[in-house]
């Protein structure tokens, strides 16, 4: 808090306020400029002197301190203009507001992207169009984030700046370009441009659902089977046998131990499966683990070829759009680390950025990591490189792929078919032949 004390000039014929000498930053709070006639206060959001009330000059002069700050504290509060909250001037909204689930959606932020880039190609300027979209929105986390960044722009503070208090809205790579957009005044571009990458990314992810749609289906339907016959028909052969005095095999014995567990037991059992869940996940949080788990997978055939080809094609992609968007080439990897899930990828793309910086290009530093980059993106990328034209590179490379990835994910369901129906026909096999067995002993026992 800051007062502007003894700076006033009282003018006894007028009683004017000369505002000449006045100075200071902030917001004048607790301090007034107190004379025979006015008392005024400076606020932050109309910056304007406001005259507040008229002071009787037979009036005794001393105040109690106490009072004083009592009703500054309430000229304050009055003073704020009904339009803009007190929470939204301190900080973010979201560290205020209650909800079940804070998130936004991929569609949300895409359609965000989206109508923002049409509005400012139609001629709107930026706070009407986040009002707008604001209003229009259905995710209430994401209408108060958007109601916070309203309001931090119509305090004099750029959109970029806003972004960054919500950083798990809006990734590191959107707020880079963002900013980019705004010191370049092609805002409206840069939104159409993420538009069209968050586009991408959501037929993909989209894609890659789909494909796992079949196989789910078809192991939920085999556990359920499991469970069913483990829970309802075992239990009563069991019975059967074990009064013909027939020997049950091992698959019925076993099931017949865990059933006796299960029941007399669930609580603890319950407790252990809650035990080992929380504990793989924190486990595999730490990036030590994390780490590990990611570098496996990319050395499990097939599964590792599609994870390898989906960081390729959010590495080229992302990077591509951050160039393009006017970032240094440094800059730019250090971002796109940020937005690949697989943390072997993150952490040699940050390598991979300090050798930038160091004065070596992009495709020596690929051609040092073979396994995370096939040898034809590193020869794309040195002809981009050498030609001057390596945005177009990044772009094709994204292209490409992406088109593999696509090919993969349509044709997973027929690649999976055969072997998910081996999987089944093994277990039912198993299962028959351990029934079967005992059923012929007992079927013989009554015929002797």
């Amino acid at each position: 808090m800051e007062y502007i004390k003894d700076q006033t000039k009282k003018d006894d014929t007028t009683g004017t306020l000369d505002l000449s000498k006045l100075s200071g930053e902030g917001e004048l709070t607790k301090g007034a400029s107190q004379m025979s006639s006015f008392k005024f206060y400076l606020t932050k959001p109309s910056a304007q002197w406001v005259k507040k009330e008229v002071v009787d000059k037979n009036k005794d002069t001393e105040v109690n301190k106490d009072t004083a700050v009592k009703k500054d504290t309430e000229n304050k509060k009055k003073e704020l203009p009904k339009n803009v909250s007190k929470e939204l001037l301190k900080k973010p909204i979201h560290k205020k507001a209650i909800f079940l689930f804070k998130r936004v959606s991929l569609t949300d932020n895409m359609l965000f992207m989206d109508n923002m880039s049409t509005m400012l190609r139609a001629g709107l300027s930026l706070t009407p169009s986040l009002k707008t979209i604001r209003n229009e929105i259905r995710n209430k986390y994401f209408k108060e984030v958007l109601e916070y960044l309203y309001n931090h722009i119509e305090n004099g503070q750029t959109l970029s700046t806003g972004m960054k208090h919500y950083p798990k809205v809006f990734p590191d790579m959107v707020i880079a370009t963002v900013e980019v957009g705004e010191n370049t005044g092609m805002l409206s571009d840069t939104f159409g441009h993420l538009a069209d990458i968050m586009k991408r990314q959501k037929a993909l992810r989209s894609k890659v659902l789909g494909a796992m749609m079949y196989p789910s289906i078809v192991i939920l339907a085999l556990l359920a089977v499991s469970v069913f016959l483990s829970m309802v028909i075992f239990p009563q052969l069991i019975g059967l046998f074990e009064a013909s005095g027939v020997k049950l095999p091992f698959i019925l014995v076993a099931v017949n131990a865990i059933n006796f567990t299960i029941s007399n037991y669930w609580p603890y059992v319950l407790g252990v499966f809650v035990v080992i869940i929380i504990l793989t996940k924190v486990v595999f949080s730490k990036p030590g683990p994390k780490l590990l788990w990611h570098t496996a997978l990319l050395r499990v055939p097939f599964i590792g070829k599609l994870v390898r080809e989906l960081a390729l094609t959010r590495f080229a992609g992302n990077l591509q759009a951050l160039l393009a968007a006017g970032l240094a080439i440094v800059q730019s990897m250090e971002i796109v680390a940020k937005t690949l899930g697989n943390m072997k990828y993150k952490k040699e793309i940050l390598i991979m950025a300090k050798e930038l910086e160091k004065g070596k290009t992009l495709q020596s530093a690929m051609a040092k990591r073979p396994k995370l980059f096939p040898s034809l993106t590193i020869q794309l990328t040195q002809v981009g490189e050498t030609t001057g034209q390596l945005e177009e590179i990044l772009s094709k490379i994204a292209r490409f792929y992406e088109d593999r990835v696509n090919g993969v994910l349509n044709n997973l369901s027929t690649i999976l078919e055969p072997v998910l129906l081996v999987i089944v026909g093994i277990a039912v096999g198993f299962i028959a032949v351990s029934v079967i067995g005992p059923m012929y002993e007992l079927t013989n026992s009554f015929a002797d």
